[in-house]
């Protein structure tokens, strides 16, 4: 018999850190390193304009070292990010993270970002799932 999943609202990250999409990469990266997050929501107002991750900061930092402070976050930004909600099922959500191969998952409800769900995310369900 197969159980259910877990919904993935049971194991993001709630009201997650938001960058503005004119903020820099510099603030962005800042922003990550005060909140020790890896992945920021790129905002303009309320409306989503896509995720930046701390992989795609460094392959910045790293073509471009000395203009990284100056570009707007939403340069580096995947505009088209995986969208779920917060009632999917953990193990749906995993299935399309690995055939779109992100290593994370926006959670929206009603049109707002509530949540992130990322690769860290998945490994505290597996040790919870297999530690009891």
């Amino acid at each position: 018999m197969k159980r259910h999943a877990p919904d993935v609202r049971q194991f993001m990250t709630r009201l997650p850190v938001e960058a503005e999409r004119c903020e820099t990469a510099q603030q962005a990266w800042e922003l990550m390193e005060e909140h020790h997050v890896h992945h920021l929501p790129v905002m303009n107002g309320s409306h989503l304009r896509g995720v930046v991750s701390r992989e795609r900061l460094l392959e910045a930092q790293v073509t471009n070292p000395s203009h990284f402070a100056d570009f707007p976050v939403e340069q580096f930004c995947v505009p088209h990010p995986l969208l779920v909600e917060p009632v999917a099922p953990i193990d749906e959500v995993v299935r399309e993270m690995q055939k779109h191969a992100v290593d994370c998952a926006l959670v929206m409800d009603g049109g707002f970002v509530v949540g992130v769900f990322t690769s860290t995310d998945v490994l505290r369900f597996v040790a919870e799932f297999f530690g009891q």
